[in-house]
C-alpha cells in the first residue's frame, strides 16, 4: 500500500513538474541581442527550432521588447510572445508553414519593421489584421492556412441569410461594424457604419 501511494506522489511530482516546464519561456530555443543598454530582442537560435516558442517578458531583468527573424523554421507549431513588445521584424514568422497558434499577451499597437515601404510578412495570412482587430488573446489557423482565427472570441464579421433570402456582409473590427447588402424589398443597397461608444 505505501508503495502505491508513494507511486502516487511521484507521478503527480512529475506530471506537476511537467506542466511548469510546459509554460516556461523556451530559452534554449532563443537568442537575445541587446538593443544599446535598456532591453532585448528576441530571436531564433537557429533556422532548426521546432514544437513551442514562449518569448519572455524580460531577459537579465530588462524587457523584451522586439522579436527578430524566426522564419523559415518550418517546425515551429505555436508562439507566445511577450507582454513587453513593441516591434517585429517584417518577415518576423513568414513561412512558418506549421505554426498553428499565436498568442499575444497585450494589445496596442506593433511597430512592425523599420520601413514603411518593405512589405509586412510578418507572418502568413490575415494575423496581424485579425490582431489589431481583435487585440489580446490565442490566435490559431490550420498548418499552411491564411486564416486565423481569436479563440475564445466572437465576432459579427461574415455573411448572414435572413429567412427571406436576404444576405448582408458584416466587418467587425473592434471599433466600427460596417454592415453591406442589398435590400430586397425596395432595391437598394446596405451600407451602414456603427461606432462603438
Amino acid at each position: 500500500m505505501k508503495k502505491k501511494v508513494l507511486m502516487g506522489l511521484a507521478l503527480l511530482v512529475i506530471s506537476g513538474t511537467s506542466a511548469i516546464f510546459a509554460q516556461q519561456p523556451t530559452l534554449d530555443k532563443l537568442i537575445f541581442p541587446a538593443n544599446g543598454t535598456t532591453n532585448y530582442t528576441a530571436m531564433a537560435k537557429d533556422r532548426n527550432i521546432s514544437g513551442e516558442v514562449v518569448i519572455p517578458d524580460t531577459y537579465n531583468g530588462k524587457p523584451v521588447v522586439n522579436v527578430g527573424y524566426f522564419g523559415g523554421n518550418l517546425n515551429i507549431t505555436s508562439v507566445t510572445l511577450p507582454n513587453s513588445l513593441l516591434s517585429m521584424a517584417n518577415n518576423a514568422f513568414a513561412g512558418c508553414t506549421n505554426l498553428t497558434s499565436v498568442t499575444f499577451q497585450a494589445s496596442g499597437d506593433i511597430t512592425i519593421g523599420n520601413s514603411p515601404n518593405v512589405p509586412r510578412f510578418t507572418f502568413d495570412g490575415d494575423l496581424l489584421a485579425k490582431y489589431q482587430a481583435g487585440g489580446a488573446g490565442t490566435y490559431t489557423r490550420t498548418a499552411g492556412g491564411t486564416v486565423w482565427t481569436k479563440q475564445g472570441g466572437f465576432s459579427l464579421s461574415g455573411t448572414w441569410t435572413r429567412s427571406d433570402g436576404m444576405k448582408i456582409t458584416i466587418a467587425d473590427n473592434g471599433q466600427n461594424i460596417t454592415i453591406t447588402g442589398d435590400k430586397p424589398n425596395n432595391g437598394g443597397k446596405l451600407n451602414d457604419t456603427y461606432a462603438k461608444r
